[in-house]
């Protein structure tokens, strides 16, 4: 059987129906020629997850420090890890994820370490070691954590980061850890690619074969296209501003509304035909607006009453985003907008007596492809466990979708 790669689990991750994945040893790596070239030398073995054990502590470091905790790590950094505890990388090891490593395909050991490698990446978070053995280090605590400081920041006991601020604090003498090395990747866009782009996925095809493929995960190359990248612009730059460690990103309205322009353009609103478009405009989004095939974004033009009440009949509707089925390996769509570019509704519909008004509106669901995991998967478990983290995951995401935009253009009078 072929083994499974990280794209593979994360597959199953997504549809639990799909029940093909092939099982075997350790995940392969991903091939070196494009990894390595992408990453290089320092991130290449940096990013080798799950992290080889931590081992012994070394002489001079605190027994503390050296238990991983991201609340040890805070006594020192507070600003971060207050920013890290609301994030979504403290939130990677969720129920929706540990739910689907009970029962079913992922339950498998060497499936379970290809989703922790990036959800929970330390040797010390595994339940399974390398030999697809019981974990003697395995902690269970360090694993409700997720990507934890010690995720990005700690290999082996060595401490890494970027190269210090100008106006940051002097550090006290001796350090807690005896100092970090200074890396100048923590400051790149492809720090981040080991887990946002599957170097080892050739991507689903689309239905008429014309379009080729392209990875589920493909952030890294969607941004090295970008004019961002063209003028420099890293991913830190805008998901870690000022190296806050917020990772804002789809589930934050306020984060996208500073990205995207929306506007309804009224052609004619006078007349027994209404015409009109709602321009989207993926104005300084450095990726595919949306990036990953989790989330929706609908938009749609309707009429209202006075009361502002939708007329029913009248809405004209369509989804960005990119649906696969994981069954054929067949992407359906992909309507996503390219850094720069925008997608327009048209709207030319015959005006209703009574109404009032014309008015665009833009819905995210991050969630959207998660709601129907989740549903499906709360008919199939049968393992309490699974089916208790699985509904709990439920609920976390049952108000993630919200209104991006929403412009109302009065009508005037009916002639």
């Amino acid at each position: 059987m072929v083994p499974p790669t990280r794209a593979a689990a994360l597959l199953a991750l997504l549809v639990a129906a799909s029940s093909a994945l092939a099982c075997g040893p350790e995940a392969p790596r991903p091939a070196a020629s494009e990894r390595e070239r992408v990453l290089g030398p320092f991130l290449s073995a940096h990013w080798r997850i799950p992290a080889g054990p931590q081992g012994p502590r070394p002489s001079g470091t605190s027994e503390a420090v050296a238990t991983l905790q991201p609340a040890i790590c805070g006594a020192c950094h507070p600003e971060q890890y207050a920013d890290w505890r609301g994030s979504l990388h403290a939130q990677a090891a969720s129920p929706g994820l540990l739910g689907q490593l009970i029962e079913g395909d992922l339950s498998r050991p060497q499936s379970h370490r290809v989703c922790m490698s990036c959800h929970a990446p330390l040797d010390e978070q595994q339940l399974w070691d390398s030999d697809l053995r019981p974990n003697a280090r395995f902690d269970s605590e360090l694993r409700a954590h997720g990507l934890l400081c010690a995720g990005c920041h700690v290999r082996s006991h060595r401490f890494f980061g970027p190269p210090r601020r100008d106006d940051a604090p002097t550090p006290p003498d001796p350090p807690p850890h005896g100092g970090f090395e200074t890396r100048p990747e923590y400051h790149e866009s492809r720090f981040c690619a080991e887990c946002h782009q599957f170097f080892d996925d050739p991507g689903p095809t689309s239905a008429d074969g014309a379009g080729g493929s392209k990875p589920i995960q493909n952030t890294y190359f969607e941004w090295l296209a970008s004019p961002q990248a063209a003028e420099g612009r890293q991913c830190q730059d805008c998901h870690m501003p000022d190296r806050r460690h917020l990772w804002r990103g789809i589930h934050d309205p306020e984060m996208v509304r500073a990205a995207v322009d929306v506007d309804l353009l009224a052609d004619d609103l006078g007349g027994e035909t209404l015409r009109a478009s709602l321009l989207l405009t993926s104005r300084d989004v450095g990726h595919a607006f949306p990036t990953y095939v989790t989330p929706r974004v609908f938009v749609s033009i309707h009429q209202e009453d006075a009361e502002r009440h939708e007329i029913e009949g009248t809405r004209v509707a369509a989804t960005i985003g990119r649906e696969v089925d994981l069954s054929t390996g067949t992407e359906i769509f992909d309507t996503r907008i390219a850094p720069g570019q925008s997608v327009k509704l048209d709207y030319s519909e015959a005006r209703v007596e009574r109404a009032a008004s014309l008015v665009g509106r833009v819905t995210v669901d991050p969630d959207f492809h998660y709601r129907g995991v989740f549903s499906y998967l709360d008919g199939s478990l049968r393992d309490p466990q699974a089916r208790a983290l699985n509904r709990e995951a439920g609920l976390q995401i049952s108000d993630s979708a919200y209104v991006l935009a929403e412009i109302r253009r009065p009508l005037p009078a009916a002639r």
